[in-house]
């Protein structure tokens, strides 16, 4: 089998002196106070350095003799600033009250809500037909102009029909784009490799959902037209070593969006930056392996990954062979 020839930098791997990333996103779970006969559910929030947050809530109903319905409360949130809000049903089915207008909407997969928010105030019932999965993003409009662009902001507001504070419309999305919203924070991932991977996701997210939606690939064909060093880039992401450059700060450097950064990066390399160089931080470890003795749990942390299990299974995933075989094979 034969591998890539580029030079991989590796000095950095087993410098003892080199702090290892930690997870920067918090995460506190609530459970809901389902009479233990009824259910058991829990939502997850997760909040990220950027302003972006997101709600993961899971209800799993486990007695037959359960209600058909059950009203899960009222919930009022008002946001520090206005933010953009997509709400995916990944499982299951709620009703979706608008306690300010009274506007009711069944939540199902398939279809995904799409807001501009200033304040929360909705009701929520479940249906119990089927357990239930959903998860929630939130990002201050202020960070989707960042990540988007000002000129690009108004053109996808306009595609999902919701032009004006206060508006909420849902939209038919294949669960091809939205389910991939429901694995974005991955357990075997951390420190910034993990905070990479949740963006791109994200992001990957909001372009495919409005390229779906558009008439015209408005953000390909923009993105196409820009004028950026694309093989300048890529010979940085090559030299990358140690902490993991925010997406944000690598866009601001080519002066443009982290959206169209992330899109004419794969039009020309068919794979994400995190992609990118979560592959080349395995070829590195391949290297590393070859020439050094460093543990093997010291390099899976040092690269990303929360346990050496999970670096095992990336790492035979793409070679074809465990990092302890290639070792001993060397060393034979």
């Amino acid at each position: 089998m034969s591998f890539s020839s580029v030079t991989h930098k590796i000095d950095w791997l087993f410098d003892e002196h080199l702090p290892t990333t930690v997870w920067s996103g918090s995460l506190e779970k609530v459970s809901y106070p389902y009479p233990p006969e009824w259910a058991i559910g829990y939502s997850e929030h997760i909040d990220f350095h950027d302003g972006i947050s997101m709600v993961k809530a899971f209800h799993n109903f486990t007695n037959e003799d359960r209600p058909s319905e059950i009203p899960l409360g009222i919930f009022n949130v008002q946001p520090v600033i206005p933010s953009f809000t997509s709400h995916i049903m990944h499982k299951g089915c709620l009703n979706f009250i608008n306690n300010k207008n009274k506007d009711k909407i069944i939540r199902m997969p398939g279809s995904d809500l799409f807001g501009r928010i200033d304040n929360i105030d909705i009701t929520q019932i479940l249906f119990t037909d089927e357990d239930i999965s959903l998860t929630a993003i939130f990002i201050p409009e202020v960070q989707l102009i960042n990540l988007i662009g000002l000129n690009e902001i108004e053109i996808f507001y306009k595609n999902l029909g919701i032009l004006n504070l206060g508006d909420y419309n849902q939209i038919k999305i294949p669960q091809t784009i939205s389910n991939k919203i429901a694995n974005c924070t991955p357990s075997h991932l951390n420190g910034s490799l993990r905070q990479l991977f949740a963006n791109s996701v994200i992001l990957q997210y909001l372009i495919e959902v409005n390229i779906y939606i558009s008439s015209m690939d408005i953000f390909k064909n923009n993105s196409s037209n820009s004028k950026i060093d694309i093989t300048g880039l890529h010979t940085e992401l090559l030299q990358v070593t140690g902490e993991i450059p925010k997406l944000s700060d690598i866009a601001k450097k080519y002066n443009v969006t982290p959206f169209k950064l992330n899109q004419i990066f794969f039009e020309n390399y068919n794979q994400s930056i995190y992609n990118f160089l979560a592959n080349q931080r395995l070829d590195q470890a391949y290297q590393c392996l070859l020439k050094t003795d460093i543990p093997m749990k010291t390099l899976a942390h040092k690269i990303g990954y929360s346990h050496v299990n999970h670096f095992i299974t990336a790492f035979k995933n793409k070679f074809n062979v465990t990092p302890g075989s290639l070792r001993r094979k060397d060393k034979d």
